[in-house]
């Protein structure tokens, strides 16, 4: 924009100078024509043109009236021919003048319009530069980001390949438990816990009776801990027996609410821990195997009751994450 305007006011300017220097030669030319004039005047009468009416061609005192008509003719002519002379020397001067006036006012503008321009250029210039560290400075921000975001991925992929690691090895340990079995005590995530260490030696349901002779109902999971073992209260609850009871030998029962109770029997002689009205919490150590009662062996005699009814404590357990065996 300024650019353009500076161009425009060059080239007016440059005409105007033209327009001037024409108009100056024209006042040049009717100057030199003026002094021409004055020049003949000068050679034809001299200064005292009027006095020269009335003198004859040799000098004499009286002009016929001819010669007077005559030389007042000319004399009119050359009056007329100096005012149209001197006319248009001022004219041609004030036009001069004035396109030389003119020329100076245009080149005072373009001179303003062309610092005007440079001024603008070197805005540009300037702008540009900026414009350049600017997207100097976006393009080293863009390959921060990028490394950064490498980076993030690597680490990503460490976690969730740390992750999976972690998940194969929670796997491998549970299925080394399944088989090895869980030791006594183990709370699971639900809050109850493996009331003894060993494995399964007899189920709950029917079974041969001693000597092959009938059958019985086995109403407990018996679990073959060794004798003097400890054994976990299976869940939280509180001790509503405590003492020999019969066939069970020596017996816990806990209450853990909501109609749930478990039983624990064979204890040895003195392996009782804990006392009626007591509370206890799962995992925590409320007596120790033996073979009291209807035994022949150091064994877990270990009952679960629902609502009074005896269930199979294995479905149980294993659904609230502490697996007997």
């Amino acid at each position: 924009m300024a650019e353009a305007e500076f161009d425009t006011a060059d080239t007016k300017a440059r005409d105007l100078e033209a327009q001037a220097a024409a108009s100056k030669e024209k006042a040049d030319a009717a100057s030199a024509q003026a002094g021409k004039l004055a020049a003949q005047l000068y050679r034809t009468g001299g200064r005292n043109l009027t006095a020269n009416l009335f003198l004859s061609g040799n000098g004499a005192a009286t002009a016929s009236p001819e010669q007077l008509l005559s030389g007042l003719g000319s004399m009119s002519k050359l009056v007329e021919q100096s005012d149209r002379v001197y006319s248009d020397v001022k004219t041609a001067q004030n036009t001069a003048t004035s396109l030389s006036d003119q020329a100076e006012v245009a080149k005072a503008e373009r001179e303003r319009l062309r610092v005007a321009a440079d001024a603008a250029l070197k805005a540009a210039v300037e702008a540009a530069k900026a414009a350049a560290g600017k997207l100097a400075e976006q393009q080293t921000q863009i390959v921060v980001m990028q490394a950064q975001l490498a980076a993030l991925r690597d680490a990503t992929a460490t976690t969730i390949a740390g992750y999976e690691a972690g998940v194969a090895a929670a796997a491998a340990a549970a299925a080394a438990r399944g088989s090895a079995g869980l030791p006594g005590g183990y709370v699971g995530p639900q809050g109850w816990a493996v009331p003894a260490a060993g494995p399964i030696t007899d189920g709950f349901g029917p079974r041969p009776s001693p000597g092959g002779v009938g059958s019985t109902y086995h109403r407990g999971i018996d679990i073959g801990a060794s004798c003097g073992a400890p054994i976990y209260a299976a869940h939280s609850g509180t001790v509503i027996y405590a003492g020999p009871n019969g066939t069970y030998g020596n017996f816990v029962l806990l209450d853990h609410g909501g109609g749930i109770q478990t039983g624990y029997a064979h204890i040895r002689n003195g392996g009782i821990l804990v006392g009626i009205g007591q509370s206890v919490s799962a995992g925590q150590p409320i007596a120790q195997v033996g073979t009291t009662g209807a035994s022949t062996g150091c064994h877990l005699h270990f009952e679960l009751r629902v609502n009074g009814e005896k269930i199979d404590g294995i479905p149980f357990m294993r659904q609230r994450q502490a697996p007997l065996g």
